[in-house]
């Protein structure tokens, strides 16, 4: 009479070797999941940034739409530091020309008009005036910048701002 004898001793390391490999399958998608999830998070944080300072920035060009018609020169925004964490550099330019001048230098009736250029650059940087200098800040992850610009034509009237140019 012939016996056979399995060896169960034998078999029962394949499982553990299978639990181990499953194990480190898990272990690699939880990973990547979490590196996903702090991607996706920081991608979030910067859009967020984003917004807020391109509203800093439309906030330093409307205040420019109040105080540039009659002052140039470049102001820093203090004020929008505290209220909303961003820097606002505004820089006023304006020109003025005579419409319907004559060339030969006769009197005529021409109207005097300003074009003010405004621009307006918001920045979370921690020097006082955007764009911000420091090399080390603007490298930062954290580090928002946003730029904007507007132009408007107005009627002068012994000097003093009297309205919109004509559309």
């Amino acid at each position: 009479m012939i016996r056979f004898y399995t060896n169960a001793r034998a078999q029962s390391g394949f499982a553990y070797i299978a639990a181990i490999v499953l194990l480190v399958v898990v272990a690699g998608m939880a990973t990547a999941l979490l590196r996903l999830t702090g991607t996706q998070q920081s991608t979030v944080n910067q859009a967020l940034l984003g917004a807020k300072a391109g509203l800093a920035a439309r906030a330093g060009i409307e205040w420019g739409f109040r105080t540039c018609l009659t002052t140039a020169g470049i102001t820093d925004l203090s004020q929008f530091r505290n209220e909303t964490g961003f820097n606002v550099s505004v820089d006023c330019q304006f020109t003025d020309y005579r419409e319907g001048e004559r060339a030969s230098g006769q009197t005529s009736v021409s109207q005097v008009k300003r074009i003010v250029q405004i621009n307006a650059v918001a920045c979370n940087g921690s020097a006082a005036r955007c764009p911000d200098a420091n090399a080390n800040i603007v490298a930062g992850a954290e580090y928002v910048e946003r730029a904007r610009m507007a132009t408007v034509c107005i009627v002068l009237n012994a000097g003093v701002p009297d309205g919109p140019c004509e559309t």
